[in-house]
């Protein structure tokens, strides 16, 4: 019998974690943005300015990259409603220096204040400048003040972040004293211009060889990077680590068709999706083979996009045949619907205080006592804008989720109904509020109330294929050990149990839809 799998399994557990299968495309953006030169560190300004660093490819005689005769500057293109990019042009905010390389923006996510680098043109050692936002513009660009002011170090490649508490953190590569060997990411909080005394951000990030061009991932507490050490594909690949400050989880390599066997560097995220929040697009600059270059391609980054195959979302069922005959006039349908698909939990629920691993709770009741809590959880918010997102998770999240996790079961009937079998696979997490014991325990009976409301879904209609085997409910209940990066960055205030990252780590996911 010819038996074809009929789903394609979308598994973002963690982000970009551990991506088994190549869900993402990486494209070359081509000219006027790349040239025989080298474009590095393009960065979204808002919604409307692509912004990147850029060296025209001055030459000697012998027609090779010259790096000391060569200024880097910044440009900037506009962003069309549409998403068209204009062709570049030379930076308008007067960051440039006709002396100094200039480059590695990078922008406070709250004040829009700019953060960047300044290069010496002979010694290439670089410091870290910065200019104030005004209601129009920017002031002009001054050297970044405090214990970053030595001359004796280079300090380059910042990244801004914000914590909770609005305290502004700025991520950068140094070759300092007491880092981990080579170059190496630190963090220094800043103040009106002034930044505090720097600290490593550990072993867990960096390593003996160069770890450089830091992008911190606000949405999801997830930082990138890019770094040489051994292990990788070759040259400098990217890496993520979630945390924040100096406290991280061990940095892993992201999906490996992001990385590549040449340089891969300064990864940034554009896009998130709307409904889980995990990053969809952005863009990371390489010297791979089809970048532009003049007669040594190790010289010349280039400028490419990364987004996600929105095909690798689709759950498709594929009529099979028992001969070959058959196939030629098999039937298709295709079932627009993202996976993972996130279900969530008031805190501590179902059984409060319980420490089974089973429940006779259904996922549907769970779903409507944390849908009718939606006035209480915006009440805890701190600001209108907190309250906002928190009612956009309800919206989204909590009820749309749900309504479409009953689309799933349409589909699941229809497919039990051809003489299909099927397979639906189920994380669990809980916030990293409790301990991991707990948590487990926790997440298990999260996932055994979804199973039970498939059970009882439609007075019972699933209750036979459940048990002789044609639906099966494969459970992972994780705990908060594997806590996903849209959850690490817990609230700070009294009640965090009421805070947006909390709400977001109670969850479970459907990670995959098979139909054999």
């Amino acid at each position: 019998m010819l038996a074809v799998c009929a789903s394609i399994i979308f598994n973002f557990q963690c982000s970009i974690f551990n991506c088994a299968s190549a869900q993402y495309r990486v494209v070359h953006l081509g000219k006027p943005y790349n040239t025989a030169g080298s474009e590095t560190g393009a960065l979204r300004v808002g919604d409307t300015v692509l912004s990147f660093s850029a060296m025209p490819p001055a030459t000697n005689k012998g027609g090779s990259f010259h790096f000391n005769t060569s200024v880097m500057q910044l440009y900037q293109a506009r962003i069309a409603r549409n998403g068209k990019v204009a062709r570049p042009k030379p930076n308008r905010w007067g960051l440039n220096s006709k002396k100094e390389h200039t480059g590695n923006l990078t922008v406070d996510p709250l004040t829009h204040d700019l953060y960047f680098t300044r290069g010496d043109l002979e010694t290439l050692r670089c410091d870290l400048w910065y200019a104030k936002k005004q209601k129009r513009g920017w002031q002009k660009p001054v050297r970044l003040r405090g214990a970053l002011d030595d001359r004796r170090y280079t300090y380059t490649h910042p990244a801004a972040s914000r914590l909770p508490d609005s305290t502004l953190l700025l991520y950068f590569v140094s070759d300092r004293e007491g880092g981990m060997g080579g170059k190496d990411i630190w963090y220094s909080i800043v103040h009106d211009g002034v930044a505090d005394e720097p600290v490593n951000l550990g072993p867990q990030v960096n390593s003996p060889d160069d770890d450089i061009t830091p992008f911190y991932d606000q949405t999801n507490g997830i930082l990138y990077f890019s770094s040489d050490r051994t292990g990788g594909k070759g040259g400098f690949d990217i890496y993520c680590a979630i945390g924040q400050r100096n406290s991280w989880h061990k940095a892993e390599p992201v999906c490996g068709c992001l990385n590549s066997e040449q340089n891969d560097l300064y990864f940034t995220v554009t896009d998130h999706d709307s409904l889980g929040g995990f990053p969809v697009a952005g863009y990371l600059s390489s010297n791979r083979a089809d970048s532009y270059f003049l007669n040594d391609s190790m010289c010349c980054n280039d400028l490419y996009r990364w987004e996600m195959d929105s095909s690798k979302f689709l759950l498709v069922h594929d009529e099979y045949a028992d001969t070959p005959q058959d196939t030629a006039t098999h039937k298709s349908k295709i079932i627009n619907l993202k996976f993972p698909l996130f279900l969530y939990f008031h805190n501590d629920d179902p059984d409060p205080h319980s420490r089974d691993s089973v429940t006779a709770a259904d996922y549907a009741d769970c779903q409507l006592r944390y849908a009718l809590l939606r006035s209480t959880y915006m009440a805890h918010q701190p600001t209108a804008l907190d309250s906002m997102q928190m009612q956009r998770f309800f919206d989204s999240c909590v009820v749309g989720n749900f309504e479409r996790v009953n689309q799933v079961l349409d589909y699941v009937e229809e497919a039990l109904d051809d003489g299909r079998r099927v397979v639906i696979t189920v994380s669990g997490y809980a916030s990293p509020l409790f301990t991991d014991d707990y948590n487990r325990l926790l997440s298990a009976r999260r996932i055994g109330s979804f199973v039970n409301m498939v059970r009882a879904w439609r007075k019972g209609l699933f209750a036979d294929a459940l048990d002789d085997g044609r639906l099966t409910i494969v459970q992972q209940p994780m705990g908060a050990e594997k806590v996903s990066p849209l959850t690490s960055n817990l609230s700070p205030s009294k009640d965090p149990i009421y805070g947006l990252p909390a709400a977001r780590a109670r969850r479970i996911e459907i990670l995959s839809c098979e139909i054999f």
